[in-house]
């Protein structure tokens, strides 16, 4: 992650803080990317070098202004004024991580080889939260390509307890 991403996104952090709408940022960071990400024609508009300040704040704005607090709309035009429309991912990422650090939460991606219940997806956040002195939050994603048994990434760590994994070892 550029250097250039994570001033940005700590000077958005800062403002959302003070103001006490990390929160709320976060959600519209996200929703923001997801419309953008989702949207060709709305990338195209934003990442086109001939298209005028103006006329890309123009349609940020009738497009996000009504749905997102000032801070993010404010935001969103200094990014646009910078030319830095193109690493608007990476700065809602930063501000994310920024955010987990915030509350002490982690973001992980949890693999299973069939659907975990709640209960069994609150029980594995318990005992890894532990281990890392932080809140888990997941995303999960079921793949039976691991068999059984469940793989956790937290930031760059994986931790592989899948059937796979230990038969590739066995194997060895």
């Amino acid at each position: 992650m550029s250097a250039v991403a994570k001033r940005y996104a700590r000077a958005l952090f800062e403002v959302a803080k003070e103001r006490g709408l990390i929160d709320q940022v976060e959600t519209e960071l996200k929703s923001i990317v997801d419309a953008v990400r989702q949207n060709e024609d709305l990338t195209k508009i934003l990442m086109h070098p001939h298209i005028s300040v103006g006329a890309k704040k123009e349609l940020i704005s009738q497009l996000f202004e009504a749905h997102v607090a000032e801070v993010t709309s404010n935001f969103l035009a200094v990014l646009i004024d910078n030319g830095r429309e193109s690493d608007l991912e990476n700065i809602a990422n930063a501000y994310v991580k920024l955010a987990n650090e915030e509350r002490g939460i982690a973001d992980a991606l949890l693999t299973s080889a069939k659907p975990l219940s709640s209960e069994e997806q609150a029980e594995i956040a318990e005992r890894f939260g532990k281990l890392l002195n932080k809140r888990l939050r997941f995303e999960t994603v079921v793949d039976p390509a691991i068999l059984g048994g469940i793989v956790i990434k937290i930031g760059d760590r994986l931790y592989d307890g899948s059937i796979r994994s230990k038969l590739e070892h066995f194997a060895h």
